[in-house]
């Protein structure tokens, strides 16, 4: 139900082809009929735990595949081109970030039911979050590729006890501003499953998720669930199989939107299939507002499972809502070349070693009546002399439906598969896929097409994480097959930036002998993809002279970007972001407008982007240093100024983050000024402005996510304290005693912070069960945690009692809780009566009745002492 991928580099291909037959007829599916499904809970993300439970799946394990193994088919019969010839658009794709996303080795971290493979990754952007699902593990990043939280599926999504997490989907819908993520759960030897789904309760993918189950049945195996939304309801498809063996058909279920974004119980919905006659329908992910959702099917796919074999790609209008009773599957099915089953792939060391499993549609995106969707297919490229693992593309226009565009892109001696599609908002269309050879590992490699291209075109290709390693799980998993990998994919709009498209795929990483994966390690790759020119929005300051570091606001910054103000180049350039760089202006006059130029054009110009310089002068403030130099989000930081030629006049010097202004600016000299931090994001250049003129120098800040408390490591240590403990979360502030943390209101000793995520401290002494939390630059931080003191014993008196019991003994040590029924002590495991605790040192009991010599241990709070002591028991 899962599966992996990896990196390779070969000269990359677009095999073309343009197929519109006649239109076939289908039999019509069976009627949806009523269902509801319940709220099985809501999580807070930000507070799971960092491990998981031990038990809820078997350790290494390949993920079930449901279909058996595909013979491969003839090539495609389809026109092919080169990516570099004329066919091509030649506008240029240009990534403007990338990090490493999880792996299996990060995987791991969660506990040892992650070695799975492959790894399936699917990924979404929301305003300031990136959310990455791979298999059981769900990860959110910020936009600089910094992790904020990494969690575990199987507790996300509260599956069943005993159950397996697999084929994670994840959306951010931006007509509600919501995240949709969805799966599977099921259980061996049966394969009973169960469709789980979350919504999330706000922007925020680390804050509360609802979660909600769907048809779970004891005999079918729900396999590969991938979910769309449109504006008023949410569907999810997937096919079904008797006990993991034998296809019954596709199943769809449609679920009332608006209940599900309320966190309601029931919520009401409609329910298809088992459907022989068609399998692996893919909702399409919808990018514009619509009520309809799409759905897409690969009806030339004969002989994957047995249905669908029209001759058509079936595109369904699923319309109508649960709630009014009307929801209806709306099905055109357009003429369509076919696609065959690919062959195997090839990678260096090992030919035909690669699964590239079926030719069965992977990916659906649609916008403003345009869809386009994709998988894997075999063709012939061109000068090869073998059929190859290619991906088909093809675009519909829905309001016919027409298909308009239907080609492969292929690499000559090698191999491209598990495409994902995404859509910008100009409607640029972006494709993420692994290629492999003989000659190079599998890797991750981008292609696309402009809007405006003409159709059959794509961009060059560019491999942007070639593979580190040959790939070979079956000495990892006792296997022997062609190694998994795969399923699929993924891409997602930036909505905050719609400009840009995220991508994300596995490739062939190397792996580590300690965690023993070497040989079958695989990771993947995240990235920030642009085919437009940069704008700028604003800058500051906007007045200046030669020397003067300006910091600019806008969209599209791609690392490497250049500056000019007016004609000039910039003397230095540093690009912090997509959204800000920052540029030391030469020398010059007047008023010029700042632009930034890439590859992909140059900002327009305009009033935001103009810069004045002032007159030249040789005492001109300068700024030094900043302290902080970081601090929350929301702003707020007192913050110490350095450097020289300061107006301590009230007004007259100002400092800037980023463009943003800072607060309260007091200067008491003229080489020392503090001022308040504006609410930000990122790292920003900070900047002075004395008496209207730029001062020269700048700083840098970074604004710190909002602090959170996710785990300690351990749990519990000694009464008297001193316990080291690790502190993991996000937001915490690396500068000295900003970061402080409280056992149960008592803080924390000698606290150190390594980075915004990981602080090192010493528990103060204590008693009983206690809650951790954390406060950052003074301000409480969300998020807790609970630490065990656990207690220890000194002495007994009297050591000895009569066997009926009865004997008041007084017992010293550390760690008692003097609450009433919060310290119990046991005499060879039985309680003793009447405890009462004076101190946290010296407690009274009763011993119960007994014989020879027992032990007697403490139990504080759930907690049992660190040792024991002795009592006999007198025959009188």
């Amino acid at each position: 139900m899962k599966r992996r991928v990896a990196p390779g580099l070969v000269a990359a291909l677009a095999a073309l082809v343009v197929g519109f037959l006649p239109a076939a007829q289908a039999a019509a599916p069976g009627k949806f009929h009523p269902v509801t499904i319940g709220r099985s809970g809501a999580v807070l993300v930000r507070s799971l735990p960092e491990r998981s439970p031990a038990g809820l799946a078997v350790s290494r394990r390949p993920v079930l595949r449901l279909t058996d193994k595909t013979t491969p088919g003839p090539p495609s019969q389809v026109a092919t081109a080169l990516t570099t010839s004329s066919t091509t658009t030649g506008s240029s794709e240009e990534v403007l970030s990338a990090f490493a996303g999880a792996g299996l080795d990060l995987q791991l971290s969660l506990g040892s039911d992650q070695f799975v493979t492959p790894p399936d990754p699917q990924i979404a952007a929301g305003p300031n979050q990136v959310v990455e699902m791979v298999n059981s593990s769900g990860s959110v990043w910020d936009k600089q590729g910094g992790m904020l939280k990494l969690f575990d599926l199987n507790l996300f999504f509260k599956v069943p006890s005993g159950y397996s997490f697999s084929d994670p989907r994840v959306l951010f819908d931006q007509v509600s501003q919501r995240w949709f993520a969805s799966g599977v759960a099921f259980i061996p030897p049966s394969y009973a499953s169960v469709v789980v789904i979350a919504v999330s309760a706000s922007t925020d993918a680390t804050g509360t998720w609802f979660q909600y189950a769907a048809d779970n049945s004891s005999t079918l195996t729900h396999d590969q669930p991938k979910i769309g939304v449109s504006s008023d309801k949410v569907v999810l498809s997937w096919n079904d199989f008797y006990q993991a063996a034998f296809f019954q058909g596709q199943s769809t279920w449609v679920f009332q939107k608006s209940q599900m974004l309320a966190g309601s119980s029931p919520v009401n919905g409609a329910a298809m299939g088992p459907d022989s006659s068609r399998s692996s329908p893919v909702p399409a992910v919808q990018i514009t507002s619509n009520s309809d959702e799409y759905v897409v099917f690969n009806g030339t796919d004969c002989g994957t499972l047995g249905g669908n074999c029209i001759g058509a790609i079936g595109v369904v209008r699923i319309s109508g809502t649960p709630l009014q009773g009307n929801v209806f599957w709306n099905e055109s099915d357009p003429g369509l070349a076919a696609t065959s089953a690919p062959p195997a792939a090839d990678q260096q060391g090992m030919p035909g070693s690669i699964a590239t499993n079926d030719d069965r549609f992977l990916t659906a995106v649609w916008e403003n009546g345009v869809l386009w969707t994709g998988g894997n297919d075999a063709c012939l490229p061109p000068a090869d002399t073998s059929a190859r693992p290619c991906s088909r593309l093809i675009q519909v226009m829905t309001a016919g439906p027409n298909v308009t565009q239907n080609f492969d892109i292929a690499s000559t001696g090698g191999g491209l598969y598990y495409p994902a599609l995404g859509l910008d908002g100009a409607g640029d269309m972006y494709v993420v896929y692994n290629i492999s050879s003989s000659t190079q590992y599998i890797g991750v490699r981008i292609t696309g097409q402009l809007a405006s291209a003409p159709v059959q075109t794509v961009a060059p290709g560019q491999t942007i994480r070639p593979g580190d390693a040959t790939y070979n799980m079956n000495p990892c998993f006792g296997t022997n097959q062609t190694s998994r990998w795969g399923d699929y994919s993924g891409a997602a709009i930036d909505p905050q930036n719609p400009t840009d498209v995220w991508v994300a795929a596995e490739f062939a990483a190397a792996g580590s002998s300690a965690n023993g994966d070497t040989g079958c390690d695989w990771a993947t790759y995240a990235a920030r993809l642009t085919f437009s020119a940069p704008t700028v929005s604003g800058i500051s300051p906007s007045l200046g002279s030669s020397g003067t570091v300006v910091s600019v606001s806008g969209t599209d910054f791609t690392p490497g970007a250049a500056v000019s103000f007016g004609s000039t180049p910039a003397t230095s350039v540093s690009v912090l972001s997509a959204n800000q760089l920052s540029a030391v202006a030469p020398s010059g006059s007047a008023t010029v407008d700042i632009t930034v130029t890439t590859a992909d054009g140059t900002s327009a110009t305009s009033t935001a982007d103009q810069f004045t310089y002032g007159s030249a002068c040789n005492t001109c403030a300068t700024l030094s240093s900043i302290s902080p130099t970081s601090g929350p989000a929301a702003g707020g930081t007192t913050v110490t100024f350095s450097g020289s030629g300061f107006d301590v006049a009230p007004g007259t010097t100002t400092f800037s983050f980023g463009g943003a202004a800072a607060t309260g600016v007091s200067c008491t000299s003229g080489t020392t000024c503090t001022g308040t931090s504006p609410a930000g994001s990122g790292t920003v250049t900070v900047t002075a402005t004395v008496d209207g003129v730029a001062a020269s120098g700048s700083s840098t800040f970074a604004y710190l996510m909002p602090a959170s408390l996710t785990s300690i490591s351990p749990t519990s240590g000694p009464a008297a304290g001193g316990t080291t403990v690790m502190f993991t979360g996000s937001g915490f502030d690396p500068a000295p005693g900003m970061t402080t943390f409280s056992f149960g209101g008592v803080a924390a000793t000698g606290v150190s912070c390594a980075s915004s995520n990981a602080c090192t401290g010493n528990s103060p002494a204590g008693v009983g069960l206690v809650t951790v939390t954390v406060s950052v630059d003074g301000a409480q931080a969300s998020g807790s945690a609970t630490f065990s003191y656990i207690p220890s014993l000194s002495s007994i008196s009297p050591s000895t009692g009569t066997a009926a019991g009865g004997t008041t003994v007084t017992i010293t040590g550390r760690g008692f809780d003097t609450a009433v029924n919060k310290t119990a002590f046991f005499f060879g495991g039985t309680a003793a009566t009447s405890v009462v605790c004076s101190s946290t040192t010296t407690c009274t009991a009763v011993t119960p009745a007994g014989t020879g010599s027992v032990s007697v241990v403490a139990i504080v709070d759930g907690q049992q002492s660190s040792n024991s002591l002795s009592f006999r028991y007198r025959k009188k």
